[in-house]
């Protein structure tokens, strides 16, 4: 008998260690502790905040299988000596009640009022305490009415005390374990956290970029598993790959904290430097209108140059502005770069020089090809930040996921040109969302947000073109459209500030 028991105990402690869901791994202990002493219920508390917090609670004989640890619906047990369980928590003590109606040393008129309810018979009862091995209390555990063969009640046997004890001192463990490994797990999202505020104080609207393309992931992962379970799809994520995946989302671009700001917020084409452009134009029609008062000019010169200015000041900030330039309007500026004035001294004073001229001649967009150039950088920069952060086994492909949120399927994206099989399914979740979050997004202070159905249209054609993934695209649709209420988009408000 000793032996199976030791048999038993080492099988539930490989059981207790391997558990990864808290939730299933509290359950098992009152499954463990109820099978070792074959009981009829028993009922789980842990230790929070200087009281006993219910959890688990099972009873076969009126199928009872509850947990409360989401469902408060039962009050904590204060530290009270008359209550059985705050006993055993205070003093550390096993307690063996042969029936709890004839003890007189707690108060049990909350289990008789139960009984007298339900038309249940609490008698026998075994309260044991949770310890660690750093001599901690983590909780409390609560049996009642332990059988015989036959099915009767019985007294907790004396020898149910060392066998309990071991039980015990594995779940504390494994509880405590697991309750570290959630505050490191914490602990890394709070980093985050501290990565996106430092770029929602240089750059406001991609803090929340970050956190809606967390929120759109969660929602399509969660609608992944969903149509698992329906039996619509094989694919499925874990808790802990669900988790990596929204880690992944709400890190990916970090990258962007190196991204100078005049190119990241960059909202025409000459961005800072049209009022440089401007007042030079107004310096250089003073200085003809300075050489015709000196008679270095005639008139008429000056007149044209005059008039010169007050129109390349018109058509500059027009073509500074415009989504796409016409051939004629890239022509204007080529024919401008090539001019200049020469001063009384031989010095010569460019109408525009080579930078100004690259930027007004972009003939879509805002941005020069160096400055693209410098925003794609940004995916190896937060490669380069996330190797930094030791994810170990727990998540080993967010660096993976993360560095690919700009792959696209026909090799057309960046840094790597990764094709096809070469781009993780999950990094295909991230580049579908990344896309429709940008263009969705009413806080880009370059460009009008777009409608849902004209960014789904968009990232239509993009898969019809080979870039993103048809498959990602069609149940991000169905997600977002089958999602109950409305999704609590963040975004950025300037009056909060």
């Amino acid at each position: 008998m000793e032996q199976m028991q030791a048999e038993k105990i080492l099988e539930i402690g490989i059981q207790l260690t391997s558990e990864r869901d808290y939730d299933e791994l509290l359950s098992k202990i009152i499954d463990c502790a109820m099978e070792l002493t074959n009981c009829d219920g028993g009922t789980l508390y842990l230790l929070e905040k200087d009281c006993l917090q219910f959890c688990i609670m099972k009873n076969k004989s009126m199928g009872i299988d509850q947990k409360g640890a989401k469902d408060k619906k039962y009050p904590p047990v204060t530290m009270d000596e008359k209550n059985i369980c705050a006993y055993a928590a205070i003093h550390r003590e096993f307690l063996n009640i042969e029936d709890a109606y004839n003890s007189s040393q707690f108060d049990f008129s909350g289990p008789r009022e139960y009984d007298k309810i339900s038309g249940y018979r609490t008698k026998s009862m075994l309260v044991f305490p949770l310890i660690s091995h750093e001599e901690k209390l983590i909780g409390v555990v609560q049996l009642i009415n332990a059988k015989n063969a036959e099915g009767e009640i019985i007294p907790f046997g004396a020898d149910c005390e060392k066998v309990l004890q071991s039980l015990g001192s594995q779940a504390a463990v494994a509880v405590a374990n697991m309750r570290f490994v959630q505050e490191i797990e914490d602990l890394m999202i709070s980093i985050t956290q501290v990565f996106t505020d430092a770029i929602d104080t240089r750059i406001p609207y991609n803090y929340y970029h970050s956190r809606n393309v967390y929120l759109y992931v969660m929602i399509l992962v969660d609608y992944i598993n969903a149509q698992h379970e329906a039996g619509k799809l094989d694919r499925f994520y874990r808790p802990a790959e669900r988790d990596e995946l929204l880690m992944a989302a709400l890190m990916h671009d970090i990258g962007k904290l190196v991204i100078p700001n005049d190119i990241i917020d960059k909202t025409t084409r000459l961005g800072s430097k049209l009022e440089l452009v401007l007042e030079r134009f107004e310096r250089l029609a003073l200085l003809y209108n300075i050489d015709y008062l000196q008679g270095r000019i005639g008139k008429d010169k000056w007149i044209e140059r005059k008039n010169y200015f007050l129109d390349a000041r018109e058509r500059v900030e027009e073509i500074n502005r415009k989504p796409r330039l016409s051939e004629e309007d890239v022509a204007y500026i080529q024919s401008m770069s090539r001019m200049n004035y020469t001063d009384s001294n031989g010095q010569k004073i460019n109408y525009l020089s080579l930078e100004e001229t690259e930027c007004l001649t972009v003939a879509s967009g805002n941005l020069t090809r160096a400055e693209r150039e410098v925003i794609s950088s940004h995916v190896e920069y937060t490669e380069k930040y996330l190797r930094k952060m030791n994810f170990g086994v727990r998540y080993p492909h967010i660096i993976e996921w993360a560095g690919a949120h700009h792959e696209l399927l026909d090799g057309s994206g960046y840094p790597r040109g990764l094709k096809g099989d070469e781009i993780p399914y999950e990094a295909r979740i991230l580049v579908v969302v990344d896309v429709f979050e940008a263009l969705t997004s009413a806080d880009r202070p370059y460009k009008k947000s777009m409608e849902e159905q004209k960014a789904f249209s968009v990232l239509d054609d993009m898969a019809e073109k080979g870039k993103v993934d048809k498959e990602v695209l069609q149940l991000f649709k169905e997600a977002v459209a089958g999602f109950p209420g409305d999704i609590k988009l963040f975004f950025h408000r300037e009056d909060e500030e």
